[in-house]
């Protein structure tokens, strides 16, 4: 039987593909990476529309104002302003939005920059404006520039749910002086997010599980993951020594090609398991809700590891890694005030609600989540 006849006619007769058997691919229209990238600000508005909107907080617009301003106005745009800033609610993204049509009504495009929240947020304003989206992440603290995808979060911090794009972002610009300048606990965040990226999807493919676009993952997303941890492996050290100088060197650039462009590329395309779905959880131990995303993630993939039945020897490899970069690799890393095996039972009671969990090669539960929590603290402290 020629099956591509067949799933042509199918279409045809209006029947609608089974996701199964359908590989899926999707990305950022337009990376850009590099010193000075934020010049290309300009010429990339003017491409898209003529009625940009820059969405950020006070300190992000401190440091990128004069820069994209500049570029705009060489373009013949204006360039206005409204400052973002806290939690990313559905309430303050309601305000913002409201703001954003009293500022520029015919608004076309957003700009969402600053680091996770800080796009996240300009991620929802575009969404509800229906405009057009560049992002200037100015920290490569996590994957989600590339990606459509945002988190609302509730007034305790918690995550309330995980939102779409009808798209991905028109064009990503990582320019490397700024990222240079973030913080240090930023840098580390990112490779703690992009640390999981070939292991979840590793557990998504053996699921059968579906990626983020509701299809099944390539032969292409599985070498970008590889890619994306090899470089994590090779050069974050490296890389991280560039906060030293404030000069990004050659690690650094293929360090945030691989925690922006690789990352994002990976966990859209592959989809998530235990590590994200972690994230979940761990906010319900008191003291666990200020540390970064990027460091509940890579903690949650240590937990996901221990249920594979990785062997010490990989375990132990993995424990000297995280220790090298100041990645948490126990609760009290994390800021939890209580570590007892009450804490952690409601860590897993919140991990089994993620839609990710499934995503394993075995049937998971609370008690399996919460023996190798235990076991992960006794591993930890040898």
């Amino acid at each position: 039987m020629n099956t591509s006849a067949t799933t042509v006619a199918n279409v045809a007769d209006g029947v609608r593909p089974d996701p199964q058997g359908i590989r899926t691919f999707g990305s950022v229209h337009r990376y850009y990476q590099g010193p000075g990238a934020i010049g290309l600000l300009g010429d990339i508005c003017r491409a898209l529309g003529k009625r940009p909107l820059l969405v950020c907080d006070s300190i992000v617009y401190g440091l990128i104002r004069d820069g994209a301003a500049q570029f705009c106005i060489a373009n013949g745009l204006d360039l206005p302003w409204i400052e973002a800033g806290g939690e990313v609610t559905r309430v303050t993204v309601d305000r913002l939005v409201e703001q954003a049509r009293k500022a520029v009504p015919d608004v076309d495009i957003v700009i969402a920059a600053g680091g996770g929240k800080g796009v996240d947020t300009g991620k929802a304003v575009s969404r509800i404006l229906g405009t057009h989206l560049v992002v200037v992440p100015t920290a490569a603290s996590n994957d989600g520039p590339c990606s459509k995808a945002f988190v609302f979060y509730d007034d305790q911090h918690r995550m309330d749910s995980v939102e779409f794009l009808p798209r991905n972002p028109d064009a990503v610009l990582a320019d490397t002086r700024l990222l240079v300048k973030a913080p240090r606990a930023l840098l580390v965040s990112g490779i703690g997010d992009a640390l999981c990226k070939l292991y979840e999807g590793e557990q998504v493919r053996v699921s059968n599980g579906l990626n983020l676009f509701g299809g099944v993952s390539t032969v292409a997303v599985t070498e970008l993951s590889r890619a994306c941890d090899r470089v994590l492996r090779q050069d974050a050290v490296e890389g991280l020594a560039s906060l030293q100088t404030g000069e990004p060197s050659p690690a650094f650039e293929r360090l945030v090609e691989a925690l922006i462009l690789l990352s994002g590329l990976a966990f859209e395309n592959s989809g998530l398991s235990v590590a994200h779905s972690m994230t979940r959880g761990l906010p319900f131990i008191p003291g666990v809700h200020s540390t970064l995303h990027g460091q509940h993630v890579a903690y949650g993939l240590l937990v996901q590891m221990l249920l594979e039945r990785r062997s010490d020897a990989f375990m132990r490899e993995q424990l000297d890694f995280y220790r090298r970069i100041g990645l948490a690799t126990c609760l009290a890393d994390l800021g939890a005030e209580q570590t007892d095996e009450a804490a952690m039972r409601r860590v897993a009671q919140g991990t089994m609600q993620s839609p990710h969990i499934g995503h394993f090669q075995t049937a998971l539960d609370e008690h399996v989540i919460v023996q190798a929590m235990i076991q992960l603290e006794e591993m930890s402290k040898a």
